[in-house]
């Protein structure tokens, strides 16, 4: 009992000699010893402190995340230029090897020998009239001018056509059967591959980016392997110095062919007048993704100087592209802005033609 009354009036005296340090000297607390602090004593942050270290601390998650998002934005670029340009390489690739093993091109001053109509399921209709350039379903189908817009209008029989002439390629090659060159009429030994600009969808207008519902609707390179009728060949206009064209020679859509019923010759039939019966597609296939657009291509046929059309023998095709895609986070407000961020990659390629005689 004496022991616990001992303790307590020790504790007493410690707890008053410490409140009468503390009230005798007016010294920071830090200077004081720790054993006579009370706990209501020990130090601690002030708001002014807390909103600097706030502050600082801010400063420095801004200072990492700017390069870090300028790095993650670095490698989505990169990436979309790699994929330009393996999609370039691919198609060049492979147009270069096969122009390289033509036999003939035809002449790119070409129009439509007579009108002929798409109808597609979706129910959009375009129009082709007779003299007409080859327009490619690749941006416009028929435009009419309306102040200095452009206006889509593929069933305006009187509005202007888009020349895309240069934009398509027909070259024959000799047919080959057992790997060799088949000795038959030359009628019955040479195919066309064709190389031409179109949408992915072509019963739809074309469309660079999403917006809302709308799914986007790019340009894309077809190669087509078709084996034309040989009743119905290009002539030559020497009025107009073009050539006139029809059947699969004016065709802008091949995959019509692949339609059901394509030649069905009823009134919901996808074109008119339908396409010859010997025309026959062999194959159909596309040379660009379809998240790429190709935002140009143009094939220049080098030929020699001749003073007869018909003599006019090419000698180099140049096959020039231009490929996009949009930036990462690029948006469009309407459906048909085009102005948007984009990565391009431009290429040009020289192709020699050896076989041409």
């Amino acid at each position: 009992m004496e022991r616990r009354r001992f303790t307590e009036s020790n504790r007493q005296r410690r707890r008053a000699d410490s409140e009468r340090c503390i009230a005798n000297h007016p010294l920071p607390i830090a200077v004081v010893s720790p054993s006579l602090l009370a706990p209501r004593c020990r130090p601690a942050f002030t708001l002014t402190e807390l909103l600097v270290a706030i502050a600082i601390l801010s400063i420095l998650v801004t200072l990492l995340f700017i390069p870090m998002t300028t790095a993650f934005d670095n490698a989505r670029r990169g990436r979309i230029m790699s994929e330009l340009q393996n999609a370039a390489d691919y198609a060049l690739e492979i147009m270069a090897r096969e122009l390289m093993q033509a036999t003939e091109v035809l002449p790119q001053r070409r129009v439509h020998a007579e009108d002929h109509t798409y109808t597609y399921p979706s129910g959009r209709r375009i129009l082709h009239r007779q003299g007409e350039p080859l327009n490619l379903l690749d941006d416009l189908d028929r435009f009419q001018v309306s102040g200095n817009q452009l206006a889509d209008d593929p069933s305006n029989p009187n509005a202007s056509s888009d020349d895309d002439t240069t934009a398509r390629i027909d070259f024959v090659v000799r047919a080959v059967q057992g790997d060799r060159l088949t000795p038959q009429n030359w009628q019955q030994t040479y195919t066309v591959l064709t190389y031409y600009l179109r949408r992915s969808d072509p019963s739809h207008p074309f469309q660079y980016l999403e917006v809302g519902n709308a799914r986007a609707n790019r340009r894309q390179i077809f190669r087509v392997h078709w084996q034309p009728d040989p009743t119905v060949e290009p002539q030559y206009d020497p009025a107009t110095g073009r050539w006139l064209v029809r059947d699969g020679w004016a065709l802008e859509d091949f995959s019509i062919f692949q339609l059901p019923d394509p030649r069905n010759p009823n009134p919901a039939n996808y074109l008119q007048p339908p396409p010859s019966p010997n025309t026959k597609l062999l194959s159909h296939i596309a040379l660009t993704p379809p998240d790429i657009d190709v935002a140009n291509l143009r094939f220049t046929v080098e030929r020699r100087p001749e003073n007869d059309p018909k003599a006019q023998k090419p000698v180099a095709v140049i096959i020039e592209m231009t490929l996009r895609k949009p930036t990462p986070g690029a948006r469009a407000k309407s459906p048909n802005e085009t102005d948007v961020p984009s990565l391009f990659i431009r290429r040009r390629v020289r192709v020699v033609l050896p076989n041409v005689l």
